[in-house]
């Protein structure tokens, strides 16, 4: 997800100044900031955040193959 909530409870955009942890703003669960290289220039960055493993089985924003 390109976005959550940090510690105060306001909407961050995933990017390297980001905060490291944050909260799904759906379920509440906790998401990690990653980031994914580009196979046509590795120097391009993509920075997300991904719920943590159990965190927020349902939500519409966690991926899955079943969506």
């Amino acid at each position: 997800m390109r976005d959550a909530l940090n510690e105060v409870h306001r909407l961050v955009e995933a990017g390297p100044d980001a905060p490291k942890v944050a909260t799904c703003p759906i379920c509440g669960g906790t998401v990690d900031l990653r980031t994914r290289h580009s196979d046509r220039n590795p120097e391009d960055k993509t920075w997300f955040y991904r719920h943590r493993r159990g965190e927020g089985p349902n939500c519409p924003r966690r991926p899955g193959l079943w969506r």
